[in-house]
């Protein structure tokens, strides 16, 4: 399997793993911020994955504009897309169904970028800012594998936390 073929491939799963653990939350569990809790709730750790894809792959490591503006997203789901990480106190509120479409034209993006990346795009160096500079494959092997990971976890345990399975991966 070559590199590109690795990349979008644990793309693909990652993003399969965060819609299975988002797509069965209702709406109650997706506002909820837990009390005494550093989290923050469902809806904001899922809107900061999504936005946070779109802004540090299109914006930050391409240089193009993010799908959110991009492609009217912005004035679609009425969510502000944020400029930084992601704050505890982040009370947002929006259409599921509506943000995971925007999710879906994200990952769509995603993917094509990487079908379509040469080997001196994926060797090319990004400097992030927050991590060491490094080529484009390891930021994407790396970073953005990594944020999507980390935060499709904490949905599955605030889900779990209130009740709910936290992620049901049987097809």
């Amino acid at each position: 399997m070559d590199g590109t073929a690795l990349l979008r491939g644990q793309m693909e799963s990652m993003h399969g793993i965060l819609e299975a653990a988002i797509g069965d939350c209702p709406n109650n569990v997706l506002a909820t911020k837990l009390p005494g809790s550093t989290n923050t709730s469902v809806a904001a750790i899922y809107a900061h994955t999504v936005f946070g894809e779109d802004g540090l792959l299109n914006g930050l490591a391409r240089g193009t504009t993010p799908v959110y503006y991009a492609g009217g997203w912005a004035q679609k789901i009425g969510v502000e897309m944020p400029q930084g990480g992601l704050e505890p106190d982040w009370d947002v509120k929006y259409d599921l169904g509506l943000f995971r479409a925007y999710a879906a034209a994200v990952y769509q993006s995603t993917d094509d970028y990487l079908a379509s990346a040469s080997d001196a795009e994926f060797d090319r160096i990004v400097d992030p800012g927050f991590a060491p500079p490094m080529p484009v494959k390891a930021f994407v092997g790396n970073i953005l594998l990594w944020h999507i990971a980390t935060h499709q976890g904490e949905i599955s345990a605030l889900k779990g936390a209130q009740g709910i399975n936290g992620l049901v991966l049987t097809h």
